[in-house]
């Protein structure tokens, strides 16, 4: 090898750079030369379709369970309340046999006393005698019938025209005076032959004892005002020795009565015929501050 001879050596990088065309990362002509396409993927449409009749569907299942339960409900309380009425009717029944059958034997049982206190009373008339008293204790809930009954026997021994010495009148034995403002208050004229009426001295002596229950808590000062006036309570109350006589007997002579009556009819009775009385009612008389001096049936 010659000394102008080169040795072989690898290509100059610089050189071979210088021979090659650099080529732009974007090529405005090549990119108008070519179109390009975009393509957006769409899922498939029936299975949103699918999606959304499944969710109408499970929409209308709760739906449908949501009035399926609302109308069993209403089923129930329906049924509730019909047997609610049921049962109240069935008691309201019970009850007015209890209440008939018990007022049926009261009315007989006093139809009876009647007639063993007055033999000469006919078997209807002391039957209608018995049915004033229960009906003029169930207008004046504070008499007890049984009490008009021991009240009746010895007063008149149940004579509708039994009249006293000091002219008290009629099965329950009321003065006219007393009787003339009691019958006026029940709504009735005043008459001389009223007392002898079994309807209106029943009423008139139910009413009476209405008026003093409302007054006096003690039987006692009740029968004794009804036997013998206001004063007669007074003096009953402090034990005086102005007490009528016939006050001194009469009283306990009633309650009494009163209390074997009682027992008696409490024997076939489920309930007891208790002696009813209305509460303190402040003015209750026939005529004002006038009626306070109202005399006693009898004296």
């Amino acid at each position: 090898m010659g000394r102008s001879e080169q040795p072989d050596r690898p290509p100059d990088k610089a050189s071979d750079l210088a021979e090659h065309r650099f080529r732009p990362l974007f090529d405005p002509a090549r990119e108008s030369r070519e179109p390009r396409t975009i393509v957006i993927r769409h899922g498939s449409a029936w299975q949103s379709l699918a999606f959304l009749c499944l969710c109408l569907l499970i929409l209308g299942i709760v739906l449908l369970g949501h009035d399926a339960l609302r109308r069993i409900d209403q089923q129930n309380q329906e049924t509730a309340n019909t047997m609610a009425r049921f049962e109240r009717k069935v008691q309201q029944l019970e009850s007015g046999l209890a209440f008939d059958a018990r007022r049926r034997y009261l009315l007989l049982g006093m139809r009876d006393h009647i007639l063993k206190v007055n033999p000469k009373v006919s078997l209807g008339d002391a039957y209608r005698f018995a049915e004033l008293a229960l009906q003029a204790s169930e207008k004046y809930p504070a008499v007890d019938p049984l009490l008009l009954v021991a009240i009746g026997t010895v007063e008149s021994g149940y004579d509708p025209q039994a009249t006293s010495p000091s002219d008290a009148r009629g099965l329950y034995q009321i003065w006219p005076s007393t009787g003339r403002l009691l019958l006026r208050a029940l709504g009735w004229n005043y008459e001389e032959g009223s007392l002898y009426d079994p309807e209106k001295n029943t009423q008139a002596a139910a009413l009476y004892l209405d008026i003093l229950f409302s007054t006096y808590s003690d039987p006692q000062l009740v029968l004794a005002e009804y036997n013998g006036g206001p004063l007669n309570a007074g003096y009953f109350r402090a034990g005086a020795g102005q007490l009528a006589a016939e006050t001194k007997s009469y009283v306990p002579r009633v309650l009494q009565l009163h209390a074997r009556l009682k027992d008696d009819f409490d024997k076939g009775l489920v309930r007891e015929a208790e002696l009813h009385r209305d509460g303190p009612r402040e003015g209750r008389t026939l005529a004002g501050a006038a009626a306070a001096g109202l005399n006693g049936p009898r004296r």
